[in-house]
């Protein structure tokens, strides 16, 4: 298997939802010769999370100043997140127990307080190492019991794997992004109907 070793400076954010993000940190998911993935190190964790708003500024520092800190504990939470992040997929698109999921969860909201911010209620979290992974376990949940799932989609390409949530108005979005697989697919299905109208045409 094919391992990306350049680390990503912006993530992908064409998910709709931050946990079809994260889904989308595994790139070429489908391909087993060109499969890389955008979480290599701990700190990759920090700024996907920073970058997708699950935590701020404020705690992405303290969070780096904790990994610094505990490097074994910081290593071992990017397993975690990598782990959670394909549960997720699973659940989703492979129809997989959600038991992983559901885990995390409870696990997230153990050492959380229930509070109301304005008009919201909400989990407050210790800022620890764990923060990234439990904000992704609290968005998760939040991704299996919508309504929206419905809208659920993954690129056509045969080996991108990115999901995504189709709110196109007729529910017809077939790719990822449509100026990247779209066109390289677009492409390819020209040639393929070339070269079946020259085959016909000398047979």
């Amino acid at each position: 298997m094919a391992e990306e070793t350049r680390r990503r400076a912006e993530f992908s954010r064409i998910g709709g939802h931050p946990v079809l993000d994260l889904i989308n940190t595994v790139q070429w998911r489908l391909s087993e010769s060109r499969r890389g993935d955008d979480l290599h190190e701990d700190d990759d964790v920090i700024r996907w999370a920073q970058q997708s708003e699950l935590i701020t500024d404020g705690e992405a520092g303290g969070l780096r100043k904790l990994a610094a800190h505990s490097p074994a504990a910081a290593s071992e939470e990017l397993a975690r997140v990598r782990g959670l992040r394909e549960a997720v997929y699973d659940v989703l698109f492979t129809n997989a127990d959600p038991r992983v999921v559901l885990e995390e969860y409870r696990d997230a909201i153990a050492d959380a307080d229930l509070a109301r911010h304005e008009d919201e209620w909400g989990w407050d979290l210790p800022v620890d190492l764990a923060l990234p992974r439990r904000r992704i376990a609290l968005s998760a949940l939040d991704l299996l019991t919508r309504a929206s799932l419905a809208e659920l989609g993954q690129c056509q390409d045969a080996e991108c794997g990115w999901v995504f949530l189709d709110t196109s108005a007729r529910k017809d979005r077939r790719w990822c992004v449509s100026s990247d697989c779209g066109n390289r697919n677009r492409v390819r299905e020209y040639y393929a109907r070339e070269r079946r109208l020259r085959s016909a045409k000398q047979s």
